[in-house]
């Protein structure tokens, strides 16, 4: 009796040891599914939230304000060239005090054209994205590349954004998948492409330009200070040629002005004059013998006379 008693404590014990060493690994097994689960969850609303983003970012393209944005800079543009213009007649009647306050005011709207600058607004906007990838942050990373493509985006002054909306596209597509390596490189292409960007190079050598001019007014250095304002103006109304594409058709349409010069010769001079002089037979009549042949119905007139 006493030995089924021993046998049958024996297998209750062994019985629980059993069940002690399963339930950690099911424990740990359910912990790990959850996590799982908990990460698919949120890479799911974490792609929700960037198709949301897009689509607000496709919206607001077609709204008042993103057609407002590009005017604002062409408008910041001509306020540009309007105070350049000052300058120079300022410094051609050296008035100090007058073209030091217009330099002021240069320099501070071409700092506003520049920030404004398609290419610079592209390059701002990926720096935002660039951090957000480092820090793990995939959905203002995805924003941010948004963003810069609605910027690249412009059918009104094309010539002014570099050639990156293609680039942008697989790189907010990177960045919805979830490849942070992929999305990075592909922003750094097109931040190396907006940096190259002619119509912000020039904005920044008129900004420096600007710098330069202060230091001409304190010297009272004139001629330099009107050199000066035209070497802006000239950039500036490079910017202006690639901000309005739409004159280049304009510039190109004296070509066809070249074909009115070949019109005289298609009028030939001798065929009017040989219809002319038939007309006048009774002044060659010696010459009158071959005309009948080639009027022969002038007889009647002839018995007439």
């Amino acid at each position: 009796m006493r030995r089924w008693m021993i046998f049958g404590m024996a297998a209750v014990l062994m019985a629980a040891s059993v069940g002690c060493k399963k339930r950690p690994v099911d424990e740990k097994a359910a912990t790990e599914e959850a996590q799982q689960n908990a990460l698919m969850v949120a890479q799911a609303e974490q792609t929700k939230a960037l198709d949301e983003i897009r689509a607000e970012i496709v919206t607001w393209r077609n709204t008042a304000a993103a057609q407002a944005a590009e005017p604002e800079f062409k408008d910041d543009l001509a306020v540009a060239k309007r105070l350049t213009g000052m300058l120079s007649r300022q410094a051609s009647k050296q008035q100090d005090k007058e073209a030091a306050l217009t330099v002021d005011r240069l320099a501070r709207c071409l700092s506003a054209l520049s920030a404004g600058a398609p290419a610079n607004r592209i390059q701002q906007h990926l720096e935002r994205a660039e951090m957000g990838l480092v820090s793990g942050n995939l959905e203002a990373a995805g924003a941010e590349v948004l963003a810069a493509a609605g910027t690249a985006y412009n059918p009104s002054a094309p010539a002014l954004v570099p050639d990156v909306l293609g680039q942008l596209e697989d790189a907010s597509k990177a960045v919805r998948n979830g490849d942070a390596a992929k999305a990075e490189q592909l922003i750094g292409a097109v931040m190396e492409k907006a940096r190259a960007d002619a119509a912000s190079a020039d904005l920044a050598t008129a900004q420096d330009i600007a710098a330069e001019a202060e230091v001409s007014i304190q010297r009272k250095a004139w001629t330099i200070l009107i050199a000066q304002a035209t070497q802006i103006t000239a950039l500036l109304q490079a910017v202006d040629r690639r901000a309005t594409p739409e004159a280049q058709p304009a510039a190109e349409s004296p070509a066809p002005a070249a074909a009115p010069p070949t019109e005289p010769p298609a009028a030939p001079t001798p065929a009017p004059a040989e219809t002319k002089q038939p007309g006048a037979p009774p002044a060659t009549e010696g010459a009158g013998a071959p005309a009948p042949k080639a009027n022969e119905a002038a007889p009647e007139p002839a018995a007439t006379r």
